[in-house]
C-alpha cells in the first residue's frame, strides 16, 4: 500500500495493520539526464513491487528518498528511520535499485535493507523472492537476522 492510499480518516483504522514502512532510496545525486532520472525511478519501482503486491496490508511504501550520496548517506537514511520509527511504525525497511548504495544501506540503522538492481532481479526473481519473504517472516516473528 502506498502513502496516498491512506487519508487521514482511515489512518486509525489501518495502523494496528500496517506496522512496516519501506523507504524507497532512488540514490540519484542530480548529475543525471532526465532520461537517466527516469530509469532510476523505473529500477527502483521494479524493487518495490518485489514488497508492495506480496504484502500488501502489511506495508506502507512512503515517498522516496530521492537524493542520497555514498559519503553521508547514512546520516540522511538514518534521520528518516528514526523519524518514522517515533511515528509508530515498528518496523522500517529500506529498499533500493541502486548497488552503490549497498553500503549506505547496510549500515543504517533501518530493520532491513535490501538491494535490488534489474540485473539481480533479472537473473534470480525467484531466489530474491524468497530472501525477502525469509527476512520478512524472520523480522515479523522477532527472530534476529544472521
Amino acid at each position: 500500500m502506498k502513502f496516498s492510499d491512506v487519508n487521514e480518516k482511515t489512518w486509525e483504522d489501518l495502523r494496528p495493520y500496517v506496522d512496516t514502512c519501506l523507504l524507497p532510496v532512488t540514490g540519484i545525486t542530480g548529475a543525471e539526464q532526465p532520461w537517466e532520472a527516469t530509469c532510476a525511478l523505473e529500477d527502483l519501482r521494479d524493487a518495490l513491487d518485489m514488497f508492495e503486491i506480496p504484502y500488501k496490508g502489511r506495508v506502507l511504501t512512503y515517498p522516496a528518498l530521492h537524493y542520497v550520496h555514498e559519503d553521508n548517506g547514512v546520516d540522511q537514511v538514518n534521520a528518516v528511520c528514526e523519524k518514522l520509527k517515533a511515528n509508530g511504525f515498528a518496523f522500517v525497511i529500506v529498499v533500493s535499485a541502486k548497488a552503490e548504495l549497498a553500503n549506505v544501506l547496510a549500515q543504517s540503522i533501518a530493520d532491513l535493507a535490501f538491494t535490488l538492481t534489474p540485473d539481480l532481479l533479472t537473473e534470480s526473481l525467484p531466489a530474491e523472492k524468497k530472501r525477502i519473504a525469509e527476512q520478512l517472516m524472520l523480522l515479523w516473528a522477532g527472530k534476529k537476522q544472521e
